[in-house]
């Protein structure tokens, strides 16, 4: 490292062609996953770490990054865009967003271009000389199967799949924000869109911003060497599904979307996310059906259930809360269907009695005691937010019993808004015990939330379910 040299060694990589979609002759298709040195890897991380701290120590990535820094996921992304667009509709304004796709993003990376942003940053020598060093004079030998290609050096670009890389992506497309005045972009590594939003009767004048910030986002990739994929960009209009406009980067029109699929959510623009209770219905039923056919060991399908299934079920556990109940049922009936497979003749008992009997606890219960982790780590600035959601503090004036730790109530007049899992969860926040609301930190808040919900009457204050009912797992379901 203070010589500000790479060993020549380590800069040797195998890259495995991963499939995306679309034809599978077509090698655009495919991502290049690269196979670097375990060593390499290591002396990476260490850098990796420093650098990512100095960067955010310093306030040197922009807040609308999301990807491969700390407390940043996602997740994150996906909580800072939903929580901008149903704060827009719930000030009844039209909401247009735009999604680009840039081209062989990490590959095209332009390392002078790269360096000269690094410096901007404060990076210097040797740690400069080293960076340049890790990125020059790289080999790569792509493998398929036991068939190896021929040596190619590499000239531009990034490593995809070393530790470092990311991170260096981050700082390269970090400026990228900057076109943007009238629109807010999120960014996950590469991944970009960006909202307008307006009263019905701006929507010329936000048609117009549009234009001088599409014609300046042309601009910053022409300049950063990176290229547009335009048949994978577009827009999409909630509000309005019947707006139509008008919108060209680089001279090629925009198409307008009917859905997306944006970092693992699909949705279109009433916001139901009826697409994405159906995908992973559908995929998690065949993998379902792949385990039992497969495997007969009662311990192998939980944990086959567990690693494979059970994740797609769960990802993004704040919109899962917001979903019509009948997509609730249909998550919920899924680990339903598993228990009753795998239990075969003591399928008969209650759904209850069979995650009892495999150690599983009901999506729903899982989905209430994920969500309050995720509140509680956004309201003590444990995770990344563009927009830090406020502490709960007392919302009283006068002395009550259980006033501590009180999340504000805020009054919704749209059901997007209202069904949103910030003002959701902070009426449940709210029926929180306060010796669990006022947990100092956060495995004290996990423990004392996983001993609560073991309690029948806590779940039952709440969910706000019928003690008297039969039907407490559904109507649970239902409410959380």
């Amino acid at each position: 490292m203070d010589t500000g040299t790479y060993p020549s060694e380590w800069k040797t990589s195998f890259i495995i062609p991963h499939y995306k979609s679309g034809d599978r002759a077509n090698v655009r298709n495919y991502r290049p996953i690269n196979i670097t040195p375990v060593i390499s890897r290591i002396m990476e991380k260490v850098v990796k770490d420093q650098l990512s701290d100095y960067l955010i120590r310093e306030d040197l990535v922009t807040r609308s990054q999301h990807g491969f820094l700390k407390n940043r996921s996602c997740v994150t992304c996906h909580f800072d865009f939903f929580n901008c667009i149903t704060s827009s509709r719930e000030a009844r304004k039209l909401v247009v967003v735009l999604y680009f796709d840039i081209s062989r993003a990490f590959d095209m990376v332009s390392h002078s271009i790269l360096f000269e942003k690094l410096y901007s940053c404060g990076i210097r020598n040797p740690l400069l000389n080293w960076l340049k060093s890790f990125l020059s004079n790289r080999v790569q030998i792509t493998k398929v199967g036991s068939v190896l290609s021929h040596p190619r050096q590499i000239s531009s670009g990034v490593v995809q799949g070393s530790v470092l890389g990311p991170l260096l992506f981050t700082v390269y497309i970090n400026s990228i924000c900057k076109c943007f005045t009238s629109g807010k972009p999120f960014l996950y590594a590469d991944d970009l869109k960006v909202v307008y939003s307006c009263y019905t009767h701006e929507l010329s004048d936000m048609v117009t911003k549009i234009h001088l910030e599409l014609s300046s986002l042309a601009t910053w990739c022409a300049e950063s060497c990176l290229n547009f994929n335009i048949d994978k960009c577009g827009w999409i209009c909630i509000g309005n599904s019947k707006l139509d406009l008008t919108l060209e980067i680089n001279g090629r029109k925009l198409a307008k979307l009917n859905s997306v699929v944006d970092l693992g959510i699909r949705y279109s623009s009433n916001l139901t996310f009826a697409e994405q209770t159906d995908y992973a219905r559908r995929k998690t039923r065949r993998l379902i059906g792949c385990i039992t056919r497969n495997f007969f060991c009662c311990e192998t399908r939980v944990l086959l259930y567990k690693v494979c299934v059970r994740p797609i079920l769960e990802y993004c556990p704040f919109i899962l809360s917001g979903l019509r109940q009948n997509d609730k049922l249909k998550l919920e009936g899924v680990q339903r269907q598993f228990t009753s497979r795998t239990l075969g003749l003591e399928s008969s008992l209650e759904y209850h009695e069979r995650c009892v009997r495999l150690r599983l606890e009901p999506l729903w219960k899982r989905r209430l005691k994920l969500n309050l982790i995720f509140y509680y780590k956004l309201t003590n600035l444990l995770l990344h937010s563009s927009e830090p959601i406020t502490k709960p503090t007392a919302v009283v004036s006068y002395n009550l019993r259980n006033h501590h730790n009180l999340a504000a109530i805020e009054h919704c007049q749209t059901y997007v808004r209202y069904n949103f899992f910030l003002n959701k969860f902070s009426v449940i926040w709210n029926r929180l015990p306060a010796n669990v609301r006022d947990a100092n930190t956060l495995p004290v808040f996990i423990s004392s939330v996983t001993r609560l919900l073991k309690d029948d009457n806590a779940l039952i204050r709440l969910t706000l379910t019928p003690s008297f009912s039969p039907y407490i797992d559904i109507l649970s379901c239902l409410n959380v």
